[in-house]
């Protein structure tokens, strides 16, 4: 096709050699992130405006359960409040997610289709992470803690390496069609 860059033959190399380039190219950008994504700018351009993000994307689901409401990233839902900080807004697990999708051996325009999947899965995930979050935290709020830290913050993390597997089963390693 024209325009689209094909990947080289990989089948000539030999498969330790491609895991250990994928984990080499996996972590350099995991550094790579944790050394911009901790600046103050980024903080300002990314963080913030991404946690107000899911903040505001909580309110109406909240709004229909109960009386909630909402300043800057403030939720406040029956009685319990919370902030949507950088550390809650998927941000993390989405970078994540894309670091696998950039690292995996494939074409640019399947690692745009990973992208395109990823990130709306991982932030609606994460939209009912901190929905069930401040429900959890007006009903049982000496949980939250627990659940927060414990259950949820591993669950989006495993949930965006089952989507970056989903991804690379269903558009990377197509079987071609078998003709009879």
């Amino acid at each position: 096709m024209a325009g689209e860059q094909e990947m080289p033959d990989d089948t000539t190399t030999l498969p330790w050699v491609r895991v250990v380039r994928f984990c080499g190219v996996f972590l350099l950008l995991i550094v790579l992130y944790a050394a911009v994504f901790s600046t103050p700018f980024v903080e300002r351009r990314i963080h913030a405006p991404v946690s107000r993000v899911v903040a505001l994307s909580c309110l109406p689901v909240l709004a229909a359960l109960g009386n909630a409401s909402l300043v800057d990233t403030y939720l406040e839902f029956d009685g319990f409040r919370a902030a949507v900080v950088e550390a809650c807004n998927g941000v993390l697990p989405t970078y994540i997610f894309l670091a696998a999708v950039v690292a995996f051996p494939s074409r640019w325009r399947e690692k745009l289709w990973g992208a395109l999947i990823g990130i709306p899965l991982i932030f609606s995930i994460n939209v009912v992470r901190v929905v069930s979050l401040m429900i959890l935290g007006a009903r049982k709020p000496s949980i939250v803690e627990r659940i927060h830290i414990d259950v949820w913050q591993t669950a989006v993390v495993v949930l965006a390496m089952g989507i970056w597997i989903f991804w690379v089963e269903r558009f990377v390693r197509r079987q071609p069609a078998v003709r009879c």
